[in-house]
C-alpha cells in the first residue's frame, strides 16, 4: 500500500518493507466540529465546568478526552493538566491506561490530594481535598467502558470512509466574558504520532481503504 500525504506519522515506516502500487491510501485530513448530541461517545465528567482551586490559576485538575478511531477499533486517550500559581507552565500527561493517570496523580500531587483521588466520595461536587468529579472511581469506570465498547463503533468508520479519526472533547472558555463551555470536535485522518499513538497498524488500514 502507498500512502499519499502532506505529513508523516509512525506507521509510514512500514512503507519501507515493500509496496503495492495499486492500493493507494489518500490521507487527507478532514476537521469538524460536533455538539453534545452529535458526540457519540461516552464523556468523563460531563455535567460540570472544571473545579479552580483557590490557590490555582488553572483547573484543579484539567481533563481533555480524546477518542481515537483506528482500524476499525477505539482507544480511550485523556491529557491530563494541572497548573499552580507559581508555575508558568502547566504539568501535562498522555494517559492510555488508569495506571497512566494515577502515575501523574502520584507524581504531581501532594499526598492528602492522593488519598481524596483514591477516596470513594458520594458528595456532589468535591470532598475536602479531591473534586469528585476527577477521583480515580470515574477514570476507572471509563476505561472499563471504553474496553467494553471497542469494536462498538465500527459503523463510524465505513460511514465516514476513514480509517482513522480524533474525537475530542474538553472545556474551553469562550466570548468577552470568558464562559466556560464543553467543546466537541472530530478530526478524520489526523496525526497520532504527536498523540504517543503507536498500534500495529497497516494491514488494517488498507482493507478499510478498500472497504470504502
Amino acid at each position: 500500500m502507498r500512502i499519499v500525504s502532506s505529513f508523516h506519522d509512525y506507521y509510514d515506516t512500514v512503507q519501507g518493507t515493500g509496496q503495492d502500487q495499486t492500493l493507494v491510501f489518500l490521507r487527507d485530513r478532514k476537521e469538524m466540529e460536533l455538539s453534545r448530541e452529535t458526540f457519540p461517545f461516552p464523556i468523563f465528567g460531563g455535567r460540570f465546568p472544571p473545579f479552580f482551586g483557590r490557590r490555582l490559576t488553572g483547573p484543579f485538575l484539567s481533563v481533555a478526552q480524546r477518542v481515537i478511531g483506528f482500524c476499525g477499533k477505539i482507544h480511550l486517550l485523556l491529557q491530563l493538566s494541572h497548573q499552580r500559581r507559581a508555575e508558568p507552565c502547566p504539568r501535562t500527561a498522555l494517559c492510555y491506561s488508569l495506571s497512566d493517570v494515577d502515575a501523574f496523580v502520584e507524581d504531581h500531587f501532594k499526598r492528602h490530594h492522593i488519598d481524596g483521588y483514591r477516596r470513594k466520595s458520594r458528595r456532589l461536587f468535591f470532598n475536602r481535598s479531591w473534586p469528585a468529579e476527577c477521583g480515580r472511581e470515574g477514570f476507572e469506570k471509563l476505561f472499563e467502558t471504553y474496553a467494553s465498547m471497542q469494536s462498538a463503533f465500527g459503523h463510524l468508520f465505513v460511514d465516514s470512509g476513514y480509517p482513522i479519526f480524533v474525537a475530542s472533547t474538553w472545556w474551553g472558555c469562550e466570548g468577552p466574558r470568558r464562559v466556560c463551555k464543553r467543546q466537541y470536535r472530530i478530526v478524520f485522518n489526523e496525526c497520532l504520532k504527536d498523540l504517543e499513538f503507536y498500534c500495529p497498524a497497516p494491514v488494517g488500514i488498507g482493507i478499510l481503504v478498500v472497504a470504502g
